[in-house]
């Protein structure tokens, strides 16, 4: 490591490095990224699971569910599913290992080999740090997951004013096309949040192949197949669906001032659209995030050593330190899950509530008053 540190300030600035140095960096640079079969199989494993189950937090709350929510049994029925909490299942590595450090540190005192115990003022001094630490990460994701959902409400609006804008249209037909291309935006901007965040979004996609093949077969039925190609040839797909509005407006040729309203209403998917890349894309800093898991983990490793100096007995210290690192490593992993919104939070539902919605709505142009000129005098 300290040899790789070195090979990189002396790149910075600009020095040869001798090649007999460069390859034993490379050398022990890649054997450190090797990593076991057995353990890296365990860890996809667990890593699977945790990819799998966010399908699962999509939820859409009615009036049977708050009524749940509310319920006073939430307690008993959160004791009693303890040990089924994807949380804690996605933990069950983590957790392990803890368990395994604090038996190593019970059994070495226990037998006579030696004794690991530490004082407890050094963690007393440090948890505030750790809390803070885990705490901002958590708000900070929350507000992340907020802001996702609070797009996908202003989609929703502007939808449903695209929907009623659509009664200007002169044509039938057309108002029909506009308001089904309106529709089409959030289907395309499901798909396009799906596409950048999962790696295998197979549990998200039902019986589909693809996300594409899921999106071809909503936006078949709304737009026809040859928009619907537009849309899966284009690279940003929610952009290809502001075109296509915007040319299904411009070919209806309302007064100016009706058509300046539906631009702009238009106009705010492209901003929406861009606001879910930024969410995509940019992760919170990652140095945070790693300063926060080694923090944390180093911590919670110490616990044993700072409860076996308090006189506690073997199974008290198992326990405590269990209860301690599910505590901690939850906390963190809530963050961790909402971190990236996309994948939780229930798109198919609101697209769907949309569509029908637009299979509701009658497409009659409304009608046109006429209203006398005032005359002045």
């Amino acid at each position: 490591m300290l040899i790789k540190v070195v090979l990189v300030a002396l790149g910075a600035s600009g020095l040869r490095v001798p090649a007999p140095i460069a390859g034993r960096a490379a050398t022990r640079s890649k054997a450190a990224a090797r990593v076991p079969a057995v353990q890296a199989t365990l860890i996809d494993a667990f890593d699977n699971y945790k990819e799998s189950s966010r399908a699962y937090r999509r939820t859409v709350f009615g009036p049977d569910e708050w009524r749940k929510h509310r319920s006073t049994k939430r307690y008993f029925r959160a004791i009693w599913t303890g040990l089924l909490s994807g949380v804690l299942r996605g933990l069950a590595l983590e957790l392990l290992f803890v368990a395994a450090v604090a038996g190593a540190i019970v059994g070495l005192h226990v037998g006579g080999v030696a004794t690991l115990a530490m004082p407890a003022l050094p963690l007393t001094l440090t948890a505030p740090a750790v809390g803070l630490l885990i705490t901002f990460r958590t708000n900070q994701a929350y507000d992340r997951w907020w802001e996702a959902r609070k797009i996908w409400g202003a989609v929703i609006n502007k939808t449903r004013d695209l929907t009623r804008q659509s009664h200007w249209f002169r044509d039938t037909a057309r108002a029909r096309s506009f308001s089904a291309l309106a529709i089409a935006f959030g289907y395309a901007l499901n798909a396009h949040c799906l596409k950048g965040t999962l790696q295998n979004p197979k549990d998200h996609i039902g019986s589909y192949s693809t996300v594409d093949d899921k999106l071809e077969a909503e936006l078949a039925p709304l737009i026809g197949k040859q928009a619907t190609a537009e849309v899966l040839a284009a690279p940003h797909r929610p952009v290809e669906v502001c075109r296509l509005l915007t040319r299904c407006l411009a070919e209806e040729g309302l007064t100016p001032q009706m058509e300046a309203r539906v631009d702009e209403t238009i106009a705010f998917y492209s901003d929406f659209g861009g606001m879910c890349d930024r969410i995509q894309k940019t992760p919170m800093p990652l140095v945070y995030t790693r300063l926060t898991a080694r923090f944390l983990f180093g911590w919670l490793l110490f616990v044993p050593s700072a409860l076996l100096s308090t006189g506690l007995g073997p199974a008290p210290i198992m326990i405590a330190s269990l209860a301690i690192a599910t505590l901690m490593f939850g906390i963190d992993e809530l963050g961790i899950q909402i971190e990236e919104p996309f994948s939780v939070l229930p798109m198919d539902s609101y697209c769907n509530g949309l569509k029908a919605l637009h299979d509701y709505a009658e497409f009659e142009p409304a009608p046109v008053v006429e209203r006398p000129i005032p005359v002045y005098a």
